[in-house]
């Protein structure tokens, strides 16, 4: 099989023509909707519904009462998590939090020949979230409550996937977290493969995977965010994100970059103990012991 490589040069240029095109498709923001859900003495919590010109989006927004205005952080979590994760976020109280819901259409099917059609409609969603998700940059950077000198992406395991690439394209995000994900897409396909249930080999998944998803490719956005700092948070144990994948993630970008190794596998939805755990890992280093 021959090997086509590809310049750095040419790697570059992707990025900007990229850029360009989650820009043109971001359109501009119509109206926010917030529902709430609950409140307690610290905080209120909202369900939000923003509409753009060209498209939609649902999420949750945790904001404090105290007088503004609050470090912010926009989470891109996992698909299956969405939303869900700000109540699994205990304390922190003085940090404004906005967690979205992927735009995600069709069925979550990887066995057999489905995992064709399930990587084509990730594909799709992820040309929607990117540009969503700087909508709701751009949301977050008009509201009076929040600190605008302080805004962070925390990207957490599928969300490296749609959060590395808009923070990197806002370059009014201070600094982006990476929790438990990674970069290769088609090491971390290759890697899941079997385990998913796919009826291809995990070299052939991870290639053909590659080639659908490469607008998406972390590695291709990581370089571009300094001088803004990076934070990656890994599991020892991961078998989603293999080492190879985070250090490929944490290699290709510049400095300032940390990474943090965590002893634990990869967290799955609704595991709120590893979750709070992972949090204040993550806070302690953004914030020092509070």
């Amino acid at each position: 099989m021959a090997i086509i490589s590809v310049t750095p040069l040419a790697h570059a240029q992707s990025y900007y023509n990229l850029r360009d095109a989650f820009l043109a498709r971001k359109g501009t923001i119509q109206s926010m909707t917030l529902l709430p859900v609950e409140e307690s003495a610290k905080t209120r919590v909202f369900d939000f519904q923003l509409k753009t010109s060209t498209d939609s989006m649902t999420g949750r927004i945790r904001m404090p009462k105290g007088r503004g205005p609050h470090r912010t952080g926009l989470l891109a979590v996992g698909i299956e998590t969405g939303k869900d994760v700000v109540a699994m976020i205990e304390g922190h109280d003085d940090v404004m939090l906005m967690a979205v819901d992927y735009p995600f259409e069709g069925e979550w099917e990887f066995r057999g020949w489905k995992g064709l059609s399930t990587t084509v409609s990730l594909r799709a969603m992820g040309f929607r979230t990117v540009p969503l998700l700087l909508n709701c940059l751009d949301w977050l950077f008009q509201q009076k409550e929040v600190d605008r000198n302080e805004v962070i992406m925390v990207a957490v395991s599928f969300g490296s996937f749609t959060g590395i690439p808009a923070a990197v394209i806002d370059a009014r995000v201070k600094q982006l977290v990476v929790v438990q994900g990674g970069g290769n897409l088609s090491t971390v396909i290759a890697q899941n493969a079997k385990r998913w249930g796919t009826s291809l080999p995990g070299w052939l998944a991870g290639w053909i995977g590659n080639a659908i998803l490469s607008p998406f490719e972390p590695t291709r956005y990581a370089p571009h965010l300094s001088p803004r700092p990076l934070l990656m948070v890994s599991g020892k144990g991961d078998t989603f994100f293999p080492p190879r994948s985070t250090h490929d993630l944490f290699d290709s970008a510049r400095e300032p970059k940390e990474l943090v190794w965590h002893t634990t596998e990869h967290i799955m939805p609704g595991e709120k103990e590893l979750i709070k755990e992972l949090t204040n890992v993550v806070v302690r280093k953004l914030y020092g012991d509070e």
